[in-house]
């Protein structure tokens, strides 16, 4: 080979070498241009939420400023159910969520969004819920079996060992109601005195459950009513008001809603068994911000719960289970 063969090889072998460089040098540039998507976490209210829900969300908004992620709110409509939160649920994955919180309105909701999500690369962390399916990655609850042996306790107490029970329960199969059930009567089992009546069913409407507690009512008086559920809780207050027996009957129940919190000043209610809903929002966005960091987290957290009634309700260290939207 010639000089000059030699030397053109040679040009055209730099010439390659620099244009290979200058793509290099123009594609770092331009992968420095190019921002990090953020971290985007959807939090999927329980439907009905009330006061509960707004918990949960104060407590997600304080862990999303503190990990510096974007939190997505997804509320419902009093009317709407657990169609509309599948729903609603399933666009949120389709849009890209990174990650994605849920109370589940039942275990078809949890199965369904858990497989698109997994599907998708986005963990799920369902809340209020035990229950597990492929995709759900992390579960904070209550101990629901515990939550119910501190109702049947509570009732023991305001009975003084000896009275008749009945129990108003949910019209839909749900393991974590099951459970609350199951610890409340195995307390009451233990009282010789307490003598556990035919319960009755209701939904998720007041009104329903308005009805249920006047059938109840109407077989013959009651010492005690244990409300597994917020609305069945005002509903049985609503038929004690409407026959003028308020206080009479003991109800005790779960939840910290505010009606609740007025019936039970009112002496209504007697006996509320609590969760920090804050506690709850928070713990589902940190659990999720350490899954998508790839951190290993314990497959299931248990929050504690405490039992609540007229005296108890202003102490200092109930105000912000009680209260968490009161600075």
């Amino acid at each position: 080979m010639n000089k000059r063969c030699k030397l053109l090889k040679m040009l055209g072998l730099c010439a390659l070498m620099l244009a290979a460089a200058g793509l290099s040098a123009c594609s770092t540039s331009q992968l420095g241009n190019v921002e990090e998507s953020p971290i985007r976490i959807a939090l999927v209210a329980p439907v009905h939420a009330e006061e509960q829900g707004d918990a949960m969300r104060l407590g997600a908004d304080a862990a999303a400023k503190e990990f510096a992620v974007e939190l997505e709110y997804i509320s419902f409509e009093p009317m709407e159910g657990a169609k509309e939160q599948l729903s609603a649920a399933l666009q949120i994955v389709q849009k890209g969520a990174s990650a994605v919180l849920i109370d589940p309105a039942d275990e078809r909701v949890l199965t369904e969004l858990a497989a698109s999500a997994f599907a998708a690369g986005a963990p799920v962390v369902a809340l209020n819920d035990e229950r597990t399916a492929k995709g759900v990655m992390a579960a904070i609850a209550i101990d629901n079996e515990e939550a119910g042996r501190k109702a049947g306790e509570a009732m023991a107490e305001l009975l003084g060992g000896s009275g008749t029970v009945a129990i108003l329960r949910s019209d839909r199969s749900d393991p974590d109601l099951e459970q609350r059930e199951a610890g409340a009567r195995a307390v009451l089992a233990e009282y010789a005195g307490i003598r556990i009546t035919d319960g009755a069913v209701c939904g998720n409407s007041r009104d329903a459950c308005w009805q249920a507690a006047k059938q109840l009512l109407d077989k013959g008086p009651l010492d005690g009513v244990l409300a597994l559920e917020i609305q069945a809780s005002l509903g049985v207050s609503d038929e004690l008001k409407r026959r003028e027996e308020q206080g009479k009957t003991k109800i005790v129940t779960f939840g910290n809603e505010l009606e609740q919190l007025e019936l039970l000043q009112e002496g209504i209610i007697h006996k509320l068994v609590v969760q920090n809903g804050f506690s709850t929002g928070y713990l589902g966005v940190k659990q999720a911000v350490a899954l998508l960091s790839g951190e290993r987290i314990e497959k299931l957290t248990l929050l504690e719960t405490k039992v609540i009634d007229a005296d108890n309700m202003f102490w200092m260290n109930n105000q912000k289970t009680l209260f968490p939207f009161v600075q």
